[in-house]
């Protein structure tokens, strides 16, 4: 009994000195004991048996007091950044080190940003690995990997810039990479998250967060902040954690004052509009584990069999630290429900919106925010495999998937009498290639019926009309009636 005094003594010690990692083990639904909202910073989980929480000394006696079996994995949060921060790069020799690739492969590889910085003016910066790189090919599948998201996630970095640099010097002697890098445009962004890192870096603090302020407090989680693109209100922008602590500007999962409300996560978005991506990868920490959509809800992606058997065929490829292969499965049941992720919204948006065949997939790296040095290059190496074997399959993913027919563009109208000309152009038809668009009436509703004329045929505007498969403009010969 006294062993048991001495040993709670030392750990609230502990936790009164500095935050500790307490892994609990317990059910999604059993958090709710420590804290009704969940409102609980985790940093990695085995959903639905553990669940490791930051905890101060204000969440560990919420924890000691749950009565929900528990242990210490991490004594000193801060001491275990110190350990290893001399094997991590910083935000600018992260930076050199890709002008130094750049520098020693110009023909294959070009430096490359996000199109605006972040809320204190730095650039996110990446490279572009194509045999073209100074192109845009659209005719070739494209591969965006990026990685920290959350500032304090560090073996990220040297995943993503292993994987790069690897590419690089294996070009020309590697036949699977140099046909991968001849048929493929990949781009590598190592840090999102530039303005919390360079904060997490040389600080006392783990810090998940941006710093920008907002209502009193500092930082949106940008894998909270994406918007959602799926035809369920439910995989929305902060839906899933309606209600909850995350939609508190003070909680470490605060999901932003309003979707793509972070430069970092706007950043992103509107670097992927201007691409073709067909497949993406984000690396986070920790857990060992790859998954894919959907965050928000147990119910199938439209693309779930393909994900699955693309997804564990990577988990089988990467070897955990100890013992077995990575755990894989859709985000919402490997760990926890989770809106407004980048794997979400990138699946989502290419798939819906702008009409693109996509596979989506997140990974959780190791088994520490700040890993060891020496259980880097094992991490990095197995993690290649995976990533080589994503990059070698882009180029079956236009065949095995079909995104949704994008909205077209819509030429703008000269005049609307009772007779006009309404036309438009397809939008990433190359990919998707529609066969028929439908015409929805958005008029008056006392109007009964509109009638269309194309190619001098008279119909109901409930007609479908056949596009053509030489990407010329489909149109609508006259319309008439009222039309909105």
């Amino acid at each position: 009994m006294k062993r048991c005094l001495v040993v709670l003594i030392f750990l609230c010690a502990y936790a009164r000195a500095q935050n500790i990692i307490v892994r609990v083990y317990a059910s999604w639904d059993d958090l709710c004991k420590i804290s009704l909202k969940r409102d609980l910073d985790i940093a990695g989980a085995h959903g639905g048996e553990w669940y490791d929480i930051v905890a101060d000394q204000a969440v560990f006696d919420k924890i000691t007091s749950s009565g929900l079996n528990y242990e210490v994995v991490v004594h000193d949060l801060a001491a275990a950044k110190d350990a290893v921060r001399a094997s991590y790069l910083s935000y600018t020799e992260t930076n050199d080190s890709l002008q130094q690739m750049v520098a020693n492969y110009p023909s294959i590889a070009k430096l490359d940003s996000l199109p605006i910085p972040s809320y204190q003016g730095r650039w996110i910066y990446g490279i572009k690995i194509s045999d073209n790189p100074d192109l845009e090919e659209d005719d070739e599948p494209g591969f965006l990997i990026d990685g920290t998201h959350h500032s304090r996630e560090w073996a990220c970095i040297p995943t993503v810039l292993f994987f790069a640099d690897s590419l690089l010097t294996a070009y020309g002697s590697v036949g699977q990479i140099t046909d991968v890098v001849n048929t493929t445009e990949i781009y590598c962004f190592p840090i999102i998250n530039v303005d919390g890192y360079v904060y997490d870096y040389p600080s006392g603090y783990s810090w998940r967060k941006n710093r920008e302020p907002f209502h009193g407090y500092t930082g949106t989680d940008p894998n909270r902040n994406y918007a959602g693109c799926a035809p369920d209100i439910e995989g929305d922008w902060g839906a899933v954690d309606e209600g909850q602590a995350s939609h508190h500007p003070g909680n470490t999962l605060f999901c932003g004052a309003y979707a793509n409300s972070g430069d970092e996560t706007r950043a992103l978005t509107m670097y992927v509009k201007e691409h073709i991506c067909n497949a993406y990868m984000s690396y986070h920490s920790y857990a060992e584990k790859l998954m894919w959509p959907w965050g928000w809800t147990g119910t199938p992606a439209p693309d779930a069999t393909l994900l699955d058997r693309v997804g564990n065929t990577m988990a089988s490829m990467i070897d955990r630290l100890s013992s077995g292969h990575y755990l894989s499965g859709p985000v919402y049941s490997a760990i926890y429900p989770v809106s407004g992720s980048s794997m979400d919204w990138f699946y989502s948006y290419t798939h819906w919106v702008q009409g693109i065949s996509n596979l989506s997939y997140t990974t959780e790296l190791g088994t520490s925010f700040y890993q060891p040095q020496g259980d880097l290059d094992h991490i990095i190496h197995e993690n290649f495999d995976a990533l080589l074997y994503l990059a070698d399959f882009c180029d079956s993913i236009t065949i095995l998937t079909t995104g949704v027919v994008a909205p077209p563009e819509i030429y703008p109208l000269d005049t609307v009498g009772t007779d006009f000309v309404l036309s438009w152009h397809p939008v990433n038809s190359a990919e998707n290639d529609p066969l028929y668009w439908e015409l929805v009436e958005l008029s008056d509703p006392t109007v009964i019926e509109d009638y269309l004329a194309v190619g001098g045929y008279t119909a109901l505007a409930k007609v479908l009309f056949k596009m053509f498969h030489n990407n010329q403009t489909t149109f609508v010969d006259f319309v008439t009636g009222t039309f909105c």
